[in-house]
């Protein structure tokens, strides 16, 4: 699906743009590198719990699972293409416009989110991706 980007931040601070490391003082990362960014979030998926079940016509987003394990469900809204992925901690998703999401924690989850574009409550469109077990894809619909 080439609405759906999934990155591991290399582990080094030995290069420019995006990554991450670990050192004495604690974790650093580098979410974003000369990256306009209109918008910016932080949320928490606890186990069992999910967030997103929508898609946006304008919005580009971009995620970073800063802790946790999540279930992520993507349906593109134009070709109807479907992917599920399991992501971890330093992964990095962007999803662009009309692509359908949900997260689905699997543990207890922290997540930054962010985007070119301002929020607008206007552009986000619900869509019922939760009636999905695990492994089995979307149900017809």
């Amino acid at each position: 699906m080439d609405k759906v980007a999934i990155e591991q931040l290399p582990e080094t601070k030995d290069i420019d743009g995006a990554k991450r490391w670990d050192e004495e003082r604690g974790e650093f990362v580098q979410v974003s590198s000369r990256e306009d960014i209109g918008h910016v979030a932080f949320f928490q998926i606890r186990e069992g719990f999910s967030r997103g079940g929508h898609y946006h016509a304008v919005k580009e987003e971009a995620f970073y699972i800063v802790k946790g394990k999540i279930r992520a469900i993507f349906l593109d809204m134009e070709s109807r293409a479907q992917e599920e992925h399991i992501l971890t901690k330093g992964q990095k998703i962007r999803i662009r416009p009309n692509c359908a999401h949900i997260f689905q924690g699997l543990e207890e989850s922290l997540v930054i989110e962010y985007s070119p574009q301002y929020y607008d409550k206007e552009d986000a469109y619900p869509i019922d991706l939760g009636a999905v077990s695990p492994g089995q894809g979307l149900n017809p619909g």
